[in-house]
Protein backbone atom coordinates (compact mmCIF):
# COMPACT_ATOMS: atom_id res chain seq x y z
CA UNK A 1 0.00 0.00 0.00
CA UNK A 2 1.09 3.36 -0.60
CA UNK A 3 1.94 5.68 2.15
CA UNK A 4 -0.32 8.53 2.89
CA UNK A 5 0.87 12.10 1.75
CA UNK A 6 -0.37 16.27 1.68
CA UNK A 7 -1.17 17.73 -1.50
CA UNK A 8 -1.56 21.58 -1.92
CA UNK A 9 -4.75 22.04 -4.28
CA UNK A 10 -4.08 24.30 -6.97
CA UNK A 11 -6.31 26.13 -9.99
CA UNK A 12 -5.54 27.43 -13.40
CA UNK A 13 -6.05 31.55 -13.73
CA UNK A 14 -7.41 33.50 -16.33
CA UNK A 15 -3.90 33.31 -18.25
CA UNK A 16 -3.54 29.38 -17.76
CA UNK A 17 -1.16 29.95 -15.17
CA UNK A 18 -0.99 27.19 -12.38
CA UNK A 19 -1.76 29.18 -8.72
CA UNK A 20 -2.58 27.89 -5.21
CA UNK A 21 -6.36 27.81 -4.85
CA UNK A 22 -7.32 30.12 -2.14
CA UNK A 23 -10.56 29.96 -3.70
CA UNK A 24 -11.45 26.15 -2.99
CA UNK A 25 -13.91 25.06 -0.01
CA UNK A 26 -10.89 24.02 2.16
CA UNK A 27 -9.08 27.26 1.93
CA UNK A 28 -10.35 30.50 4.18
CA UNK A 29 -8.83 32.98 1.75
CA UNK A 30 -5.69 32.80 3.31
CA UNK A 31 -4.99 29.34 4.69
CA UNK A 32 -3.27 26.50 1.58
CA UNK A 33 -6.36 24.18 0.73
CA UNK A 34 -4.51 20.54 0.71
CA UNK A 35 -5.88 17.18 0.93
CA UNK A 36 -4.22 13.67 1.79
CA UNK A 37 -4.45 11.06 -0.44
CA UNK A 38 -4.15 7.05 0.06
CA UNK A 39 -5.49 7.56 3.73
CA UNK A 40 -6.14 3.71 5.11
CA UNK A 41 -9.37 4.99 6.60
CA UNK A 42 -10.48 7.93 3.48
CA UNK A 43 -14.08 6.08 3.39
CA UNK A 44 -14.48 7.33 6.67
CA UNK A 45 -13.92 10.81 5.70
CA UNK A 46 -15.71 13.10 2.89
CA UNK A 47 -13.57 13.26 0.20
CA UNK A 48 -12.53 16.88 -1.74
CA UNK A 49 -11.26 17.19 -5.10
CA UNK A 50 -8.65 19.62 -6.78
CA UNK A 51 -5.79 19.80 -9.15
CA UNK A 52 -2.29 19.10 -7.78
CA UNK A 53 1.04 21.31 -8.81
CA UNK A 54 1.11 19.55 -12.24
CA UNK A 55 -2.47 20.34 -13.00
CA UNK A 56 -3.75 16.56 -12.65
CA UNK A 57 -7.28 16.20 -10.65
CA UNK A 58 -6.77 14.57 -7.13
CA UNK A 59 -8.95 13.59 -4.64
CA UNK A 60 -8.78 12.68 -1.04
CA UNK A 61 -9.72 13.75 2.51
CA UNK A 62 -9.14 17.40 4.04
CA UNK A 63 -5.34 17.42 5.50
CA UNK A 64 -7.14 19.55 8.70
CA UNK A 65 -9.14 15.98 9.66
CA UNK A 66 -6.05 14.10 8.89
CA UNK A 67 -4.24 16.13 11.24
CA UNK A 68 -6.48 15.57 14.03
CA UNK A 69 -6.95 12.23 13.30
CA UNK A 70 -6.11 9.65 16.48
CA UNK A 71 -3.40 7.44 13.86
CA UNK A 72 -1.79 11.02 12.50
CA UNK A 73 1.86 11.19 13.86
CA UNK A 74 3.74 13.35 12.20
CA UNK A 75 4.87 14.61 8.66
CA UNK A 76 7.84 12.19 6.82
CA UNK A 77 10.25 13.38 3.79
CA UNK A 78 8.21 15.58 2.25
CA UNK A 79 5.01 15.72 2.26
CA UNK A 80 4.78 12.17 3.50
CA UNK A 81 2.51 11.39 6.28
CA UNK A 82 3.57 8.95 9.01
CA UNK A 83 0.07 7.11 9.72
CA UNK A 84 -0.33 4.81 13.20
CA UNK A 85 -2.97 3.35 11.37
CA UNK A 86 -0.82 1.09 9.24
CA UNK A 87 1.15 0.20 12.45
CA UNK A 88 -2.03 -0.95 14.30
CA UNK A 89 -3.00 -3.48 10.91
Amino acid sequence: MNKPYRITLWRKNEGNEIQIDFTHCLSNGFGIPAVVINCPIEKNFELYKGLNEYGEYVEGINFDECSSCKYFDSFGFGQEIYCMHLNST
